[in-house]
């Protein structure tokens, strides 16, 4: 593997995410450990780690598309962003002297699929993490906000182009279709790439139909970023916590809702589109907007449990697992593929999302725990993790792993 170059593939060149996190951090690491990369982003600005690092960026420094001013320009480029595939044309030709392998991250926000037909002419070797759902699903997550429920239906069928399942409207619910359809048939995603990195095995059952029959699916799961220290004694706390993007998919607003409901201290790490509106709404709730490493560390702290309320499947929920390093239990819907790493009673409190008083209930059910109870749970989230836990160099060794699965697969 030292004579490959790797290309990893991220709409952003800093931290906002889930999967941006992994992505960045695996172009880090994989330096670090000695192999030659390059991430290839649209969106700035490169994040400080990343510019004084060996990882070579290239940043395009365009607008993700949501936050484009020019609205026309943003659905051409979240379509086909010509832009992109002209500059992995030119890193490819650089680079025309090595092996290369280029591993998709993140590209509905900014890049688009149009730099997966590059690389394809070139015949270069592509893996895809499945950090989401929009490989198969349009709107990226299988979830109908309109109805405020998981989506059933099969995507692309004619039930899925006739619901207006759009967070927005059904105008744009067609934008959405009219780039999947470009996605699958220009940009050949999913169906002219060979190899597919999954991260929980309830991701991989729900996508593994949209995908080709002969796909090599390649589990590595996500390194969860935490230094194993003293465990938090939750039991002392009283803060119900929420961290994550604010958006409807994830549950704020019921979060919200219930802690106001029952004036429970509570506070929201995380910025999103409905920020302004929560603030407004929830004034006994606090909001931090988001927050970096050691200040999320420092509200963790406080935390009596970790509230992730989110109305659709997720493929991993990272917050999850970084609460339970920390000893701080979680209450999380039975439907999240979280839900397959914890254990009712034991480190988690798990409800049915379907039931409108499910996340009330279990709230409440964790408030009227007595302290005992609080700290046996607490300790069994710090002692289980700890069991179980690898690190980024286990994440490494994963992803080299796959990387040489996929360069003999191809000989």
């Amino acid at each position: 593997m030292n004579d490959y170059h790797l290309i990893i593939v991220n709409d952003f060149a800093f931290i906002n995410g889930g999967a941006s996190k992994i992505a960045i951090n695996s172009a880090l690491d994989l330096a670090d450990a000695g192999y030659s990369v390059s991430l290839f982003s649209a969106v700035g600005p490169v994040m400080s780690d990343l510019r004084n690092s060996h990882v070579n960026v290239t940043c395009l420094e365009q607008y993700d598309i949501l936050n484009d001013p020019n609205r026309l320009r943003a659905m051409g480029q979240g379509i086909w962003n010509m832009k992109a595939a002209s500059a992995m044309d030119d890193l490819l030709k650089t680079k025309s002297n090595k092996k290369i392998i280029v591993h998709i991250h993140g590209f509905v926000k900014a890049l688009s699929s149009s730099f997966v037909k590059v690389c394809h002419k070139y015949n270069v070797p592509v893996v895809l993490t499945l950090h989401d759902y929009f490989t198969a699903c349009p709107n990226g997550g299988f979830y109908d906000y309109q109805q405020k429920q998981l989506c059933l239906r099969q995507a692309m069928s004619v039930d899925c182009l006739k619901a207006n399942c759009d967070v927005r409207n059904y105008k744009h619910k067609l934008w959405r279709v009219l780039r999947h359809a470009i996605q699958q048939r220009m940009g050949g995603i999913p169906i002219s790439i060979k190899h597919f990195i999954y991260i929980s095995e309830l991701s991989k059952h729900i996508l593994q139909p949209y995908l080709p029959e002969k796909a090599k699916l390649h589990y590595v799961p996500n390194p969860i970023d935490v230094v194993q220290e003293d465990r938090i004694k939750a039991e002392k706390n009283h803060y119900y916590i929420f961290i994550g993007r604010l958006s409807a998919e994830k549950g704020i607003s019921a979060f919200c809702h219930v802690v106001s409901k029952f004036t429970y201290p509570a506070i929201v790490v995380g910025d999103g589109e409905f920020l302004g509106s929560l603030k407004s709404s929830y004034p006994n709730v606090e909001f931090t907007g988001w927050l970096d490493k050691t200040e999320i560390a420092c509200v963790m702290e406080k935390a009596k449990v970790l509230v992730f309320p989110s109305h659709w499947y997720e493929t991993q929920g990272l917050v999850v697992y970084e609460a339970l390093a920390k000893g701080v239990p979680v209450i999380i819907p039975k439907h999240c593929c979280a839900a397959q790493d914890v254990e009712q009673g034991k480190n988690a409190l798990l409800y049915d999302d379907s039931d409108k008083l499910g996340l009330e209930l279990a709230i409440q059910e964790f408030e009227n725990m007595p302290c005992d109870e609080v700290k046996q749970l607490s300790k069994y989230a710090y002692t289980e993790f700890w069991k179980k836990q690898g690190d980024s160099q286990q994440h490494v060794q994963d992803l080299v792993s796959t990387y040489s699965s996929m360069c003999k697969s191809s000989t």
